[in-house]
């Protein structure tokens, strides 16, 4: 179906397909009534029979505002199809980023980290919310390196509905019979499926004993992955982590070195329907609401104050009294101890408090930390060294140029090529290094760029031209430094006639 030109519920205008596969395709939409683009999802239901939405799960959705899932604006059926409206995601498709070169180990983690977050939450709803059709198709990677997962809560609508969804491999065994209802444990299955694909670059296969003997024989996962996943995807919902919280205590274990995961058989009553929570509990799901919201309103407020790309002193303000409030989550607390930190020390050159910051980032995710600290040590004793902040450079430079393409690497990197400048005890020298490292950023991101899905990538462009300031700086520079040996060369060779 043909839908590019056509208006539709007389509302969005449909200006190109983002995005299609199985029964359903994704659209580029405006919205006549405000002028904002949007994405509209159309699944074909017309095989399973006409879907009539119940305003309340409509509704249900429309409720959901957390920061990786695009808010839900309208959803509703018609000839059967359904359309859902909802926030669009500039970014990349996580399983384009990793299909056939699957992804370094800290990388997944992280952002298994950020998923289990937001299944969290969806479980955790007054009225839970299963996703039910997981796989790194349905997750978007901002520029920022977040995970958005697009197309929630419209699985488990269609299987209230007994119209079967999913993906064969990432969804469970019982997903597939009429007689089971579905738990959170079903997330969790299709997350362990997930975490696998995306690691090794493959799709788990669609017979499940097969998958898991895939997973136990890889050469690519460690032991203590291995061990974690099988404890995701067992058979038995039963013998699955009950939740997403558990799933994070395990990746938090993997993260702080090898151990023995030890496998959890509970029954939970969320299967039954009947949720009952202890005065702890309670108090834990209110605190992380709570947080939640703080998160959204620091990124809301710093933002706006924002120059250049850059925080000005009011927004690292705006940032200090976040952190300070203890109001925030642990991961969205260390992101911004970092924002502080590198602010501190690349922009008003307060190396105190670059410090401070900087020692309170968890070195398992901020490795580069410990060598940043040592940097801005040297800028403040009179007995600075200039040979080993070169040599710390060098490491940072060399650490950081393997990751993988974000923001956050390539302000790294002209970090770096600056301190090539600042250190070397040969200017010239100095100059060449700063503008090879610049360069290696620049055609990166030319690389990157080059591609569909970067071409409107307005960060990356905003980096690239600050790049290309910066190399026309270092330019200048070098030919006034090689201008100024020539003549002092000259200088010493009249010198030596007149003598």
């Amino acid at each position: 179906m043909n839908m590019i030109g056509t208006v539709v519920a007389g509302r969005y205008e449909v200006k190109s397909r983002i995005g299609s596969g199985g029964t359903s395709s994704v659209y580029l939409v405006t919205d006549r009534h405000i002028g904002r683009t949007l994405a509209m999802k159309v699944i074909n239901v017309g095989t399973q029979g006409a879907l009539r939405f119940a305003r309340s799960e409509i509704e249900s959705l429309r409720r959901v505002r957390f920061e990786l899932f695009p808010a839900i604006h309208d959803a509703f059926a018609d000839g059967g199809y359904i359309y859902m409206i909802s926030d669009y995601v500039r970014g990349r498709c996580l399983w384009d980023m990793t299909k056939g070169r699957g992804m370094d180990r800290r990388s997944a983690l992280n952002i298994a980290s950020h998923i289990c977050r937001a299944l969290d939450y969806l479980h955790t709803l007054d009225e839970p919310i299963l996703y039910l059709d997981l796989k790194p198709e349905n997750i978007i990677i901002d520029e920022e390196g977040l995970p958005h997962l697009i197309d929630f809560g419209i699985a488990g609508l269609l299987m209230a509905n007994r119209i079967p969804i999913g993906t064969r491999g990432y969804s469970p065994p019982e997903q597939y019979r009429r007689d089971v209802r579905m738990d959170v444990t079903a997330d969790i299955y299709a997350f362990g499926m997930t975490y696998y694909a995306i690691r090794c670059g493959i799709p788990p296969d669609p017979d499940h004993d097969k998958a898991r003997a895939d997973i136990a024989s890889s050469s690519v996962l460690g032991r203590s992955e291995k061990t974690f996943l099988a404890g995701c995807t067992a058979f038995s919902p039963l013998e699955r982590y009950a939740d997403a919280q558990e799933v994070l205590t395990q990746i938090k274990h993997i993260r702080s070195g090898p151990y023995r995961i030890r496998r959890k058989i509970v029954y939970t009553a969320v299967a039954a329907g009947i949720l009952i929570l202890g005065a702890a509990a309670a108090e834990k799901i209110i605190k992380t609401r709570r947080q939640n919201k703080a998160s959204l309103e620091l990124v809301e407020k710093a933002t706006a104050h924002m120059e250049g790309g850059q925080y000005t002193p009011q927004a690292i303000g705006v940032i200090k009294a976040y952190i300070n409030s203890k109001s925030l989550p642990a991961e969205c607390e260390q992101k911004f101890m970092f924002e502080v930190a590198m602010n501190a020390m690349l922009i008003s050159k307060d190396y105190a408090t670059a410090q401070t910051y900087f020692s309170k980032l968890d070195k398992d995710d901020y490795p580069e930390a410990e060598d940043y600290m040592r940097l801005c040590h040297m800028e403040r004793s009179f007995d600075h060294d200039p040979e080993e902040s070169i040599r710390i450079v060098s490491k940072l430079f060399s650490d950081i140029y393997k990751r993988s393409p974000s923001k956050e690497k390539y302000e790294n990197l002209i970090f770096i090529a600056c301190c090539f400048e600042k250190y070397e005890d040969d200017s010239i020298e100095g100059l060449t290094k700063y503008l090879s490292v610049l360069k290696m950023a620049a055609d990166e991101i030319d690389g990157l760029t080059a591609e569909d899905k970067y071409k409107n990538d307005d960060e990356m462009a905003a980096l690239r031209e600050r790049i290309d300031a910066l190399e026309t700086v270092g330019r200048d520079k070098m030919a006034v430094r090689k201008q100024n040996k020539k003549m002092i060369g000259d200088n010493n060779e009249n010198n030596k006639d007149d003598d």
